[in-house]
């Protein structure tokens, strides 16, 4: 074997053995990479999910708000129509058990709700951090579910009182579910997420 074949032979083999450490370093940083750009989409979508559910929310508070008595006298805009709807379940009684858009524009002849069908309320759009603009919506369903069932009571009026026994008790407050559903783009992706809720209000 001449001179110097043996060391030719161990830098070859130094060579193929580096050329596979860099081979195994390259696939894991960029199995590295893909699971980096996965935890970021995930965190992404998880922010949209959160904002969409606050959303939802807000619809459910802001629904409330227009219902008290209180603040009825000062509404415009889509808290008008919240309280027209209000209105016109209460003077039909056979109205009750069914979800109506307060959007619908028509109180004599309202509209079944359909979640996201007529947006009530759009919140001031926001910018992602990639750049896309994003808009906030929510709608809302309002149904009449009738008087709270109220026992041992009496009802009536001035000196007039008898028990709160057969037909309807009139001076039991109303009870109300409110279904608000929000809808936040963000470019082609929509996030949607719905909320409902029952409350009482006092006899108007």
């Amino acid at each position: 074997m001449p001179p110097g074949t043996r060391r030719g032979e161990r830098g070859g083999v130094t060579i193929v053995v580096t050329l596979m450490l860099l081979v195994l370093l390259t696939i894991a940083a960029v199995g590295m990479s893909r699971n980096a750009f996965r935890e970021v989409v995930a965190s992404g979508t998880a922010r949209q999910g959160a904002m969409a559910m606050n959303v939802a929310d807000s619809g459910v508070e802001w629904s409330i708000f227009w219902m008290d008595y209180s603040n009825s006298s000062s509404a415009s805009g889509a808290a008008s129509s919240l309280v027209a709807m209000k209105t016109a379940l209460l003077a039909d009684a056979t109205l009750s058990g069914v979800a109506y858009d307060i959007m619908s524009g028509s109180t004599s002849s309202p509209t079944k709700y359909t979640p996201g069908s007529n947006v009530a309320v759009t919140l001031p759009s926001l910018t992602t951090t990639s750049g896309l603009a994003q808009t906030q919506t929510f709608s809302i369903g309002l149904t009449r579910m009738g008087k709270l069932p109220v026992s041992d009571t009496s009802q009536g009026s001035s000196s007039g009182y008898s028990p709160a026994t057969g037909s309807e008790a009139k001076q039991a407050p109303d009870l109300w579910a409110i279904r608000s559903d929000s809808q936040v783009k963000a470019g082609p992706v929509t996030f949607t997420h719905g909320k409902e809720v029952w409350i009482s209000t006092p006899v108007q």
